[in-house]
Parts: C-alpha cells; sequence; structure tokens
C-alpha cells in the first residue's frame, strides 16, 4: 500500500547520496541557517501539508498505485437456476466493464544557484516554503473537486478513459450500473441532474433527490453532501436543517415560538462542516468549500478515511507515495553543494471502483445541467 510521505521521510529525501551531512551542518546562510535547518523546515513543511490533505479530504478518496479500475457491467438479474439431483450447475461468466486513472507529474522549486543559498535570508525561505505548499493544495483539491463534479470524460493515450459518475450515454464508455433491490437501471440513467429554481425547486429537492440516487444502489446514509460557502445561508433555512451548536451550548430556549420545532445537535464546526439535512433517504452532512460554485451540491457515501469503496481513487507512483516530496539538486562546488530544493506532487486523481457512489446537482434557472468551475 502506497505510504502517506511524512517529516522524517521526507528528511531523509532531503539528505542526497554522496554528499556529506556533517559538511552540509556547517554550511551557513546569509542569517545563520545552515542546510540541516531548512532541510528540516522543507520536511515539516510539506510532511504537515500531506497529514492536512488526508485529513480534510481523506473521507472522499483512497490511494492505488493501481492504473485502472476495474467492476462490474449491469444489466437485469436473474434467479438462480433450480436444480433436480441429475442437473449439473450452469457455469456463469461475469461482464466488466474498468477505466483508467491518469497520474501526472507537478513541482517547484527553492533556490536556482548555489548563490542564491549563499546570500538569501531564513525570511524568504519560509516565504518560499509557505508560497510551494499552497500552491501543491491548491493543485491537488482543485483537481480533486474537478474530478468529482465533472461529467466528461478524460482522455488517457490512445483508446484507454478516466470517467466521471454514471453519466447516462454521451460517453465513450457507457455504463449501467448493477440492479439492486429489484431495480434495473439502463445506460441511461443520470448522476448529474439539473433542478430548475422555476418550477420551483430548492436545495431541499437536490438533497433529497441526491439521497435517493445513491440510496437506490444500496449505498446507505449517513451520506455527505459537497455544497457552496456561498450558499450557506439558503442551506440554513431549510426546514429539515440541523444547525451544529457549540458544546459550551446546552439549551435553546424558543419561549412562546409557535414556528415549528428547531433541529440543532451538538458539536464543533471543523473542516467546513455547517450542519445537517434529514433528508427522505437519511441523514447527510453538509460540508461547504469556497472552491464550490454557487448553486451546485456533490454527494456521496463515505466509507471512512481513505476507504477503497470511497467516490475518488487518487492514483500515486509505486516507488513515491502519496504527497509533496523534497528532492535535491546538488552542485559539484564543495563549499556549496546544493543549489535547488525542487518540492513535487505526482498523483492523478479519478472515480474509484462504484460510479454509482457520487451525484451532481445543478440548481440554476431553466434547470439545464452544466458543469462546475472548481475555483
Amino acid at each position: 500500500m502506497a505510504e502517506v510521505l511524512g517529516p522524517m521521510t521526507l528528511l531523509n529525501k532531503a539528505l542526497p547520496t554522496g554528499v556529506d551531512g556533517a559538511r552540509l551542518a556547517e554550511w551557513a546562510m546569509r542569517d545563520g541557517i545552515t542546510y540541516a535547518e531548512l532541510a528540516n523546515q522543507v520536511a515539516l513543511a510539506l510532511g504537515d501539508a500531506n497529514q492536512a490533505l488526508i485529513a480534510k479530504w481523506g473521507w472522499l478518496f483512497f490511494i492505488t498505485e493501481e492504473l485502472m479500475m476495474e467492476y462490474e457491467n449491469g444489466g437485469t438479474v436473474n434467479d438462480m437456476d433450480e436444480l433436480t439431483d441429475v442437473d449439473k450447475p450452469v457455469a456463469i461468466h461475469g461482464t466488466t466493464i474498468g477505466h483508467m486513472l491518469p497520474l501526472r507529474y507537478y513541482g517547484q522549486g527553492i533556490g536556482g544557484s548555489k548563490r542564491y543559498f549563499r546570500d538569501v535570508r531564513s525570511a524568504q525561505i519560509r516565504a518560499a516554503i509557505s508560497a510551494i505548499v499552497k500552491r501543491g493544495i491548491n493543485r491537488f483539491e482543485k483537481r480533486l473537486l474537478t474530478r468529482f463534479f465533472d461529467s466528461d470524460e478524460e482522455a488517457i493515450g490512445s483508446a484507454g478513459y478516466s470517467v466521471p459518475f454514471v453519466h447516462s450515454t454521451g460517453g465513450a464508455v457507457d455504463y449501467q450500473p448493477p440492479q439492486h433491490d429489484g431495480k434495473t437501471f439502463l445506460s441511461s440513467h443520470d448522476h448529474f441532474v439539473g433542478y430548475n429554481t422555476a418550477t420551483p425547486k430548492t436545495f431541499a429537492d437536490v438533497l433529497n433527490g441526491g439521497a435517493e440516487h445513491l440510496a437506490e444502489h444500496g449505498h446507505n446514509a449517513p451520506f455527505t453532501a459537497l455544497v457552496s460557502r456561498t450558499d450557506i445561508v439558503t442551506y440554513g433555512a431549510l426546514t429539515k436543517f440541523v444547525e451544529i451548536v457549540d458544546n459550551v451550548i446546552s439549551v435553546i430556549d424558543r419561549g412562546g415560538g409557535s414556528s415549528g420545532p428547531q433541529y440543532f445537535t451538538n458539536g464543533q464546526r471543523d473542516l467546513g462542516r455547517i450542519g445537517y439535512f434529514q433528508s427522505d433517504a437519511g441523514l447527510i452532512e453538509l460540508v461547504a468549500s469556497a472552491r464550490i460554485p454557487t448553486g451546485y451540491t456533490g454527494m456521496t457515501k463515505s466509507y471512512g478515511q481513505l476507504d477503497s469503496r470511497n467516490a475518488l481513487a487518487v492514483r500515486v507512483h509505486p516507488s513515491r507515495g502519496f504527497g509533496l516530496a523534497v528532492v535535491p539538486e546538488t552542485t559539484n562546488d564543495i563549499e556549496y553543494p546544493i543549489k535547488q530544493l525542487d518540492v513535487d506532487l505526482e498523483f492523478g486523481i479519478g472515480v474509484g471502483m462504484d460510479r454509482t457512489n457520487g451525484f451532481v446537482g445543478y440548481l440554476v434557472s431553466g434547470g439545464t445541467y452544466a458543469d462546475a468551475t472548481i475555483g
């Protein structure tokens, strides 16, 4: 299994083979910081960023080294044959379909020449590290959410595709979900749905619709909905919205209010979680992000941190592991043996093994679905 790169692993990678660690420890920059201290700062920052990405988004994806996902193609399921004492069971062969996972390489650098490290100040180093970490997080989060909310296929090679969740017959890899609970699905089945505000439809319709789309394939509540921070007030006004109230608040007194019950749950709002919605198909937890544009709701069933049943698959290189990593560029100069620290990020994101474990609803005038632009 691929590892999540932590500070110690990154620190080991920052000390290049063939370079004397004692010599590096003596090498100080203009305001006294040594290369060993620099490498330690970089390793700690990158390790913390990697762990933060897992903590924030690990409920949505799992990590894999596989090039592709292969799974059952659906259709009508017949009953098992009834046999007599002389009958032999008839062998059947399952039908599979699949898709590929992309893998791309990203990077930035600190330094550029031996003179940079000779003259740089530690404040400049810290600023560079901070900027690189933010760029890496931006790259990962935008790719993660884009794959979730995007209904388009992504061509890989001459005949391979990274595919969206279930999306009708408009692509190159049409998928028919397996029958569940007696219900048969056609290849025209779609998990990217537009809702018309003029009908009128509201976010309650979107949330109820998303939960039903997941439940009919065997995913059980609670579900998690990704929503826009712009729409938080609108979600909060829904009748079945459940507010998260900090633990320091123990009683809410409605006095003589007659406008119905007020639901709340004790807890702490962290990692974008804004509350819950009691849908017709079960409880939905709402997680808000400023990267998601107004009107969009993405929903999935999380099976736990980095569980292989989660909606998205993050592919990593077998020799690397997950996250930002540091690679030093050396020189032949004994006085200044390092000219640049490269920070790279190698990953790709695709839909996981179950293409039914994702739904995207778009609440808009006219009700025509269009893909979201992730910020």
